[in-house]
């Protein structure tokens, strides 16, 4: 099994020689995409080489905190339609305002032309480009010759026998679950289909996509050769290096590697100082060092907010309550909760989460993929909540409980009995107070 990026790197003449080289990082400006690929980058520092990232204003501070270098880039707008009313929006937009087009025109080629300036000035031997950006390959293979497209969630793309990343489904041997994948697939690809078309019509048939064939037709390269559709949220491309940011003991058990496909599996190690307020201090050295106390930990990231995570937590605040020797921590970020009070519930804006999971016995999540391997790699059990069904959560959720590390609880259809039984079902050894 890869350990590590050595693959790349080959013999030893090679690893001196790379060292010299510098490794562009071009991500989705999110701190959810950011955070899984510094291991990869530290690891990267610490042979040598030079890094940079691509970022916009806000993600500044967190890239500095890192120690990374960084550039600020102009990322491509993105169009999404979520109703008929905005999509005869764009539609009569289009159709009466010629300058609409060449304003996306211009924004096109304007990012093109930053990234050929970031190209000649930084000079990047190697692009690691985001799964979600994979259409800019495109802007970088004329330049640039060594691309890898980096995944920050699971392998999107189709592969036999597994559902999308948008699904629960566990993969089994069964014909019928190998029938219902295939459907899920379907399903899946045809509504990208779909959007896709939305989109060409809205915009009279110049959409993103006619700008890329433009552009892929000056440069000698052809689109609908090397563009593959058969991903789940975004396209992807062919015939290019990808990497898994992930332990390969993450995915399916029956998933098959292919063959353009390695696992980069070094936990991404976050500079959490500025968490470990004088508060958590306390509480640390009152629960967490120095006793059999049960540790739950509880957090459900960004999308920590609305009355349907207020209810959860409160459900899961009365269930711990019943337990004795047990302790819940919770992070619901910087959202107004209206929590319920107990004796054994602490709540915090934010925490440092690889320490707190350095102590806790069971982490109750919402299943984003950054959580997940950190939970992974403290050997801590989950019961993974999916928030954003969307993406790739509900399938994060399916693999915890495929690999045995957890279970997981659909939000918008659970009762208080489940949520009992499934933290006794993790943590076996809870024991209930006895009333007096």
């Amino acid at each position: 099994m890869v350990k590590d990026f050595d693959f790349v790197i080959g013999s030893v003449e090679h690893r001196a020689k790379f060292r010299e080289r510098m490794n562009l990082f071009i991500i989705q400006p999110f701190q959810s995409h950011l955070y899984p690929v510094f291991g990869l980058a530290h690891k990267f520092e610490s042979q040598g080489k030079k890094v940079v990232f691509t970022t916009t204003p806000q993600l500044i501070g967190i890239l500095k905190n890192e120690g990374f270098e960084y550039w600020e880039f102009a990322y491509l707008s993105e169009y999404i339609i979520k109703n008929y009313k905005s999509f005869l929006g764009l539609l009569l937009k289009s159709s009466v305002s010629k300058a609409f087009y060449r304003e996306r025109k211009k924004e096109f080629g304007n990012a093109f032309r930053h990234t050929q300036k970031l190209i000649e000035e930084l000079k990047p031997t190697h692009v690691f480009i985001d799964q979600s950006l994979a259409e800019y390959y495109f802007f970088f293979r004329p330049f640039v010759s060594n691309i890898t497209i980096v995944h920050t969630k699971v392998y999107s793309g189709k592969t036999k026998g597994i559902p999308p990343m948008n699904s629960t489904v566990i993969p089994e041997t069964s014909l019928f679950s190998k029938i219902k994948i295939e459907l899920l697939w379907i399903r899946e690809l045809w509504k990208q289909r779909f959007r896709e078309l939305v989109l060409k019509t809205a915009f009279l048939g110049k959409d993103e996509t006619y700008f890329w064939k433009e552009h892929c037709r000056k440069y000698g390269m052809q689109w609908n050769r090397q563009v593959d559709l058969n991903h789940s949220l975004n396209r992807g491309v062919k015939n290019v290096d990808h990497l898994l940011l992930l332990p390969r003991e993450l995915e399916f058990p029956r998933f098959k590697k292919p063959k353009h496909v390695r696992f980069f599996e070094k936990l991404s190690q976050k500079n959490e100082s500025v968490y470990y307020t004088p508060t958590y201090s306390d509480l640390k050295r009152k629960y967490l060092l120095g006793n059999s106390l049960k540790v739950i930990y509880m957090a459900f990231g960004t999308l920590a907010q609305g009355a349907k995570v207020t209810n959860f937590f409160n459900t899961v605040i009365s269930v711990v309550g019943e337990f004795s020797e047990t302790v819940l921590i919770i992070s619901k970020g910087n959202h107004k909760m209206e929590l319920k009070k107990a004796n054994n519930a602490f709540s915090f804006d934010y925490l440092p989460q690889q320490d707190v999971l350095s102590h806790a016995d069971l982490f109750i999540t919402h299943g984003g993929l950054g959580s997940v391997k950190e939970a992974f790699h403290n050997n801590v059990p989950m019961l993974v909540v999916p928030m954003n069904k969307f993406i790739d959560q509900n399938g994060n959720a399916a693999r915890v409980k495929a690999n045995g590390l957890g279970d997981y609880i659909n939000i918008d259809k659970y009762s208080r009995s489940e949520v009992m039984k499934k933290i006794k079902m993790l943590l076996p050894d809870l024991k209930v107070q006895i009333a007096i």
